[in-house]
């Protein structure tokens, strides 16, 4: 008999519920699975349906579908014990007794009151590692294998979240984080969401607490790093954005946007905090020779930056000029290295050195008409056997295409 086909017109979603539940204890997964989505069709964001879906999900062995249903019943309603005692259940069930736990203690700390779900707690506890809420369904697949592949209550609430910002519910996206990291105060994904949603609230210096901690968690994280980056230029912590986007270099020198923001942010500090106007000549050229040390012990960061101040001092200094643009040219910067290349050029033309160098970087960005109208301007007034080898050599080269 189909248990769900009589008199159903009028029912209201908790008798739905209360249908679901029933076929559920009888067994019946397939009426249960129905009565509990006859419910969710007529109240969507009613949650205990969402956790009879979870147990029938559960019973049938899909375990990572059972977690984001009940996940997504915390979600509507985090204070309702039913779906809290149900989700520890759930959790405890499956072996992941510490995370029914946790879940309940997050609970209890919102709700010190409620005496019924701490003495469920305590019984939980109590239970020995193999003792069980429900019974486990037998399923083929090797379970240490499949415990691994399943996300954690974090991820998916991380990912329920992220899913919530893309519909423009920041508010309940902000719930899904909070959530998360009450299951795991160490989540990297959660802090860097929660610390751009607060950031967006105007909540800089909570926003900042978040971005440090998923910094720490995940100092390689690009979107962690720019977010942090960038808060904390908002916040005038100029110096620690700046080391902050030192070590993301170190760790990732060939990424071309945090060049640009290191840059950016150099020009800004030196504006701010260092005033080259009464400073000769000779500090240029220290700055210059700290350059060259630093190039050859491989700190190309710390390299640029005394250029940038070298060039602050002496805008015409040349041997700064040249090695900021062999610096942008081996970061993969083309923009940046013929920026430099060619100021270089402008302050001495006859020299054959810059000149050659900076056909070469021509060449190598398949450029080599250009290159070769660099080389034939320089040799009309200058004498130069590189010039002139390397002229002829590009020359062949368009000859034999």
């Amino acid at each position: 008999m189909d248990h769900i086909s009589v008199d159903n017109e009028f029912k209201l979603p908790h008798e739905w519920y209360e249908e679901g539940q029933e076929c559920l204890n009888r067994g019946d997964l397939e009426g249960a699975l129905k009565a509990f989505e006859k419910a969710l069709e007529l109240d969507p964001f009613y949650p205990q349906p969402l956790c009879g879906i979870s147990k029938v999900l559960w019973q049938q062995g899909k375990l990572r579908e059972a977690a984001e249903k009940v996940v997504k019943a915390l979600e509507f309603d985090p204070n309702d014990p039913d779906v809290i005692m149900q989700c520890a259940n759930i959790f405890s069930a499956v072996g992941q007794k510490t995370d029914a736990l946790e879940i309940l203690k997050a609970y209890m700390e919102r709700n010190p009151w409620d005496v019924e779900i701490e003495e469920f707690a305590k019984r939980l506890e109590a239970q020995s590692t193999d003792a069980k809420a429900l019974p486990i369904p037998q399923v083929s697949q090797d379970s240490t294998a499949q415990k691994a592949a399943e996300p954690s209550v974090a991820d998916i609430l991380t990912r329920e979240g992220e899913e919530q910002i893309q519909k423009g519910k920041s508010d309940r996206a902000r719930v899904c984080f909070e959530m998360a990291l009450e299951h795991d105060p160490d989540h990297a994904k959660a802090h860097n969401n929660l610390g751009v949603l607060l950031w967006q609230d105007n909540k800089l210096d909570e926003a900042l607490e978040h971005f440090q901690i998923a910094f720490h968690q995940s100092p390689e994280d690009p979107d962690i790093v720019f977010n942090s980056f960038h808060a904390l230029v908002q916040a005038n912590l100029v110096d620690v954005a700046k080391d902050l986007i030192k070590l993301h270099i170190q760790q990732n020198p060939f990424n071309e946007e945090a060049w640009k923001m290191y840059d950016q942010l150099s020009s800004i500090d030196e504006m701010i905090h260092w005033d080259p106007s009464n400073l000769s000549p000779e500090v240029a050229e220290i700055y210059a020779e700290t350059a060259r040390k630093l190039l050859k012990k491989g700190d190309t960061y710390g390299a640029a930056e005394a250029l940038h101040r070298a060039l602050r001092i002496q805008p015409d200094h040349l041997d700064a000029l040249k090695l900021l643009a062999g610096v942008h040219e081996d970061l993969g910067h083309p923009e940046e290295a013929e920026n430099f290349y060619r100021a270089a050029l402008e302050i001495k033309p006859d020299s054959e050195k810059i000149v050659v160098r900076f056909a070469q970087f021509l060449c190598n960005q398949n450029r080599n008409d250009e290159a070769q109208e660099i080389l034939s301007k320089f040799l009309k007034n200058n004498k130069g056997k590189k010039a002139e080898e390397m002229l002829k050599r590009i020359e062949s080269l368009g000859n034999s295409q």
